[in-house]
């Protein structure tokens, strides 16, 4: 598979950011502002996979025009993106409930962290699918982002409040 330039370059940016990051988190991990930015880490996280589903998911359902290889870039930075331990960003005491107002991520992950880890494990096994998908057509694509849809589903709704 030929890898586009920007596919290139965003995967330089994740990798160097991982590699900033990392550091960043481990040494803040005892300071008072451990968990805000960890939430803020996470968040970020986040954004960027919206970011790369976003158009995936409007091709899927038609409102974007299908395009193999848009739909493909965008699903190989999703599985880049995959590959960052993100389960790692959920420190104790960055939950809803120690933290009102700043976070949606509940308690309940912390509670049944392997449940919670299984599900981003999920949401991995979606997202390669949708990568060995995305670049056969929209009905393949359409399918794909439906499982997608639902490992971020499997997360979401017994791990995230609707509200901050």
């Amino acid at each position: 598979m030929k890898t586009s330039r920007s596919q290139k370059m965003l995967s330089a940016v994740v990798l160097c950011s991982a590699v900033l990051l990392a550091p960043t988190i481990a040494a803040t991990q005892d300071t008072p502002d451990a968990g805000q930015k960890v939430i803020e880490a996470r968040q970020g996280y986040m954004k960027l996979v919206s970011w790369e589903a976003g158009p995936l998911f409007g091709m899927a359902k038609g409102e974007v025009a299908y395009d193999a290889a848009t739909a493909t870039a965008n699903a190989a930075d999703l599985k880049a993106l995959s590959q960052y331990a993100f389960p790692g960003l959920f420190l104790a005491g960055t939950s809803k409930t120690d933290r009102a107002g700043k976070t949606r991520a509940m308690s309940d992950i912390w509670e049944d962290m392997a449940k919670f880890e299984m599900a981003f494990g999920d949401l991995g096994a979606a997202i390669n699918l949708v990568a060995a998908e995305a670049g056969k057509g929209q009905t393949e694509l359409a399918a794909a982002v439906g499982e997608l849809g639902k490992a971020c589903g499997g997360c979401h709704k017994p791990f995230r409040a609707k509200d901050f």
